[in-house]
């Protein structure tokens, strides 16, 4: 897996499985090799597939808004273990601060709710429960998103790098600054969004960025070339990204 965004390096980089140790450089996919993110880590709950593809979808586009606290705790389940490799580098997490990726207003008034926020808002608890030195806070605000974006499907890639060009700002850097932030979002595919929302928080002078998704996919099967040509930056449409990515995800079942 890459250290940094958690990508399947067998994937990532047409390698065949080793048992030969790797080095730090190579533990790192060609992405954030050529343009390191600026974040310290992602990481997700589990693949996009199956149940919790259901529930995602659910949650998200049937309103079932209850569903997010049980995903909230699953996704509080893999912070505990990236607070723990936070605190192995020397840089354990103290008052650290949660945030919801953000929806525009606009958007957000549309749907009755943001996803995100409600996901973050179940982590934020269950942390808090589970580790209260790290006195998690939730926080609404803080990061915003600029303007409302056009949907990505059927954009070149220039367009959909410039698609999320400046659409995420801190509106007050000295809420921020100095700060570690949990970063939390539904699902991350290609990093576009996680990138451009931890770029804003680091311009705004937090100290460090952690991300975590409820979901990403993960194909189980070696990358088709086209794979590699997509931007680091880029956001699939759901038809495609299904049609890239495969992966398994059991033991989840609404209502357990």
């Amino acid at each position: 897996m890459c250290l940094r965004c958690s990508e399947d390096l067998r994937i990532a980089t047409f390698f065949p499985p080793t048992t030969t140790a790797l080095k730090p450089e190579d533990q790192l996919c060609q992405p954030c090799r050529l343009v390191p993110p600026p974040f310290e880590r992602a990481v997700a709950y589990g693949g996009y597939a199956g149940t919790l593809r259901s529930l995602i979808h659910a949650l998200k586009y049937d309103g079932m808004t209850a569903i997010a606290e049980r995903l909230g705790v699953r996704l509080a389940d893999v912070l505990l273990e990236l607070g723990d490799q936070a605190a192995s580098v020397g840089m354990a997490w103290k008052d650290v601060l949660v945030l919801p990726v953000p929806m525009h207003a606009a958007k957000q008034k549309q749907r009755g709710f943001n996803h995100a926020e409600l996901l973050a808002r179940s982590a934020a608890k269950s942390l808090h429960a589970r580790r209260s030195e790290w006195n998690p806070r939730l926080r609404i605000g803080m990061l915003e998103r600029r303007r409302a974006t056009a949907s990505q499907s059927g954009l070149t890639p220039h367009q959909r790098r410039a698609n999320l060009r400046g659409v995420f700002f801190v509106p007050r850097p000295e809420q921020v600054a100095g700060r570690q932030v949990l970063l939390i979002d539904d699902i991350y595919t290609t990093g576009a969004t996680a990138r451009a929302c931890s770029q804003a928080l680091r311009r705004a002078g937090a100290a460090s960025v952690w991300v975590a998704t409820v979901a990403r996919p993960q194909r189980e099967t070696f990358a088709a070339p086209q794979f590699v040509q997509i931007a680091d930056d880029e956001e699939l449409p759901m038809q495609d990204d299904v049609a890239f990515w495969d992966s398994k995800q059991e033991g989840f079942q609404l209502g357990k």
